[in-house]
Order: structure tokens, then C-alpha cells, then sequence
């Protein structure tokens, strides 16, 4: 993706013909020879954030403790996985969920509630639509076994200030 040629686009309002504000602009990606293709965030979606953001200074948001990585080919081949595609765990935080679950570092998550995980954004859009508190099935590879386990999900820490 290239840098926007019309910095300071992103987080402003989208309004509709009323002048109502429906979302806040995310990005805008231009090209040479085209007018660009904008994004935006609903109004809807964003509301629940801001208010968040006013009451707490930060968002909370599902959190398992894990600090992950696409896996493909070169990925599987420099550290010997047994699958080629997943999210690597490449960092799991000492007491958290991940790692009272028994998860370690250079598992592969392959599942998150029985769904397919091709990769670490897939993984990262499951866990946001899960809820704090919910027990989660994660399906995993470790060398050259298939496990799963069950996590219990907490909310996220506050952001180190």
C-alpha cells in the first residue's frame, strides 16, 4: 500500500448529505491515474470506542496474552513448524490466558472456535468478535501433533504509561 498524497485524511468525519456525521474516515489509498479508493469506520462501530476512550483513557478488548506472526513457507521452514500456514506464537506473557492454557512459543494456531486460521490478522479478527470472559477452543500444532485447548479470556491490561 502507498502513503496517502493527501496526509491528514484519516480520523476526520464522514457526513452524509445532512451534514450528520455516519463514520470516521481510516485511510485513503491514491494512485496515479485514479481519484483513490477512501475507508471509513460506521459511526456505529465507532461510538462504543470514543466512549471507551472518554470514560477509561484506553479500550479494553479480549485478551489471551500472545504475541503472534504469520506463518508461510520461509516461516515454516527457518523454524522447523509442521504447517505452513497459521499464526505463530512467537511471545506468550507469563500468567496470562494463553499460558495457563499451555500454549508456548513456536505453537501454530490453526483454529479459534473451530474456524480456520490462516494467518495472525485472522486470528486477531476472532478474538475481537469473542467476549471477556468467554472460554475459547484453541486448536493448535506443536512439532508434530494436533492439540486444542480451552482459554479463558480476560480483559486487556491497561496500556504501560
Amino acid at each position: 500500500m502507498r502513503k496517502s498524497r493527501y496526509p491528514g485524511n484519516s480520523g476526520g468525519p464522514l457526513l452524509n448529505m445532512k451534514g450528520e456525521v455516519i463514520g470516521i474516515t481510516s485511510a485513503k489509498i491514491a494512485e496515479v491515474g485514479v481519484e483513490g479508493m477512501g475507508y471509513a469506520i460506521s459511526i456505529n462501530s465507532a461510538i462504543p470506542i470514543l466512549q471507551e476512550l472518554i470514560n477509561k483513557g484506553y479500550v479494553t478488548r479480549p485478551f489471551l496474552g500472545i504475541e503472534l506472526y504469520t506463518v508461510n513457507d520461509y516461516v515454516a521452514y527457518y523454524n522447523g513448524l509442521g504447517v505452513n500456514r497459521g499464526a505463530v506464537v512467537t511471545f506468550v506473557q507469563p500468567g496470562s490466558p494463553a499460558a495457563k492454557a499451555g500454549l508456548k512459543r513456536l505453537d501454530v494456531i490453526i483454529k479459534y472456535q473451530g474456524k480456520d486460521v490462516s494467518n495472525a490478522p485472522d486470528l486477531l479478527r476472532a478474538l475481537r468478535n469473542s467476549q471477556i470472559g468467554e472460554e475459547v477452543s484453541v486448536t493448535y500444532v506443536r512439532g508434530k501433533n494436533t492439540l486444542t485447548t480451552a482459554v479463558q479470556l480476560i480483559q486487556s491490561p491497561p496500556p504501560a504509561r
